[in-house]
């Protein structure tokens, strides 16, 4: 683990210890080696996903974070890992996730783990269903810890679906979709499970619209009409 010597938050101001100065290099490396030209087959993506303490960003902490890695169609690497919030797991939570304060007290904090997650997804495409909330919990650890966000490009799979397979405006869940696709999900509500589970849906999501979306940039751009970041 990168950052195992490392477990303290990141003071206000430039970055001073190693590990927040990897950090801070590594997002700023990534912000400049961006790039939406790449055929889809080609391009790596990494399907994220979250468990947390609740859905308020802004009280919420990470307990699980995963990662899996697709290029070609073809899930090739996976990242793992539950992290200790330092605060106790709400009830209502738990009976979500069915992650307990238990699992997590002996595990590594947030601090610990972002490095590896980082260095993991490095500039590949961020992929989730609903992935805003994802990123926008990821990046609140990392400015609390390191003081600078991820700005990997992103693709929600709910949008995919919609505007790029069946082209109608509606909103679709990770259980229909996975019905649809006929993919099992083995730890449902686990990051890991669904991360799985969403990489599998996307692999086949990404094969059927091939014939009509060639590059990432194409694909980025059919998640809204009204987008004209890409």
């Amino acid at each position: 683990m990168i950052s195992k010597l490392f477990n303290r938050k990141q003071d206000i101001g430039a970055p001073k210890d190693p590990i927040s100065i990897f950090v801070n290099k590594k997002c700023e490396n990534i912000n400049n080696s961006k790039t939406l030209d790449e055929n889809i087959e080609d391009a790596v993506f990494c399907v994220v996903d979250t468990e947390t303490t609740g859905l308020d960003i802004n009280s919420a902490r990470i307990i699980n974070v995963a990662a899996v890695k697709v290029q070609n169609y073809k899930i090739i690497d996976f990242y793992n890992s539950f992290i200790n919030p330092e605060e106790m797991i709400p009830k209502e939570s738990i009976k979500w996730h069915n992650i307990t304060d238990e699992m997590v007290i002996d595990k590594p904090t947030v601090d610990e783990i972002l490095p590896d997650f980082l260095n993991f997804c490095n500039d590949s495409i961020i992929v989730g269903h609903h992935i805003a909330f994802d990123i926008k919990m990821i990046n609140k650890e990392m400015i609390n810890s390191f003081g600078c966000e991820m700005h990997n490009y992103s693709l929600d799979t709910m949008l995919i679906y919609s505007n790029a397979i069946i082209k109608k405006d509606e909103h679709y869940s990770l259980d229909h979709l996975l019905e649809k696709y006929s993919v099992t999900c083995n730890g449902r509500h686990t990051a890991l499970g669904d991360a799985l589970a969403t990489a599998e849906v996307f692999s086949k999501m990404i094969t059927q619209a091939s014939g009509e979306f060639r590059t990432v940039r194409e694909l980025c751009k059919c998640q809204t009409a009204r987008n004209d970041s890409f």
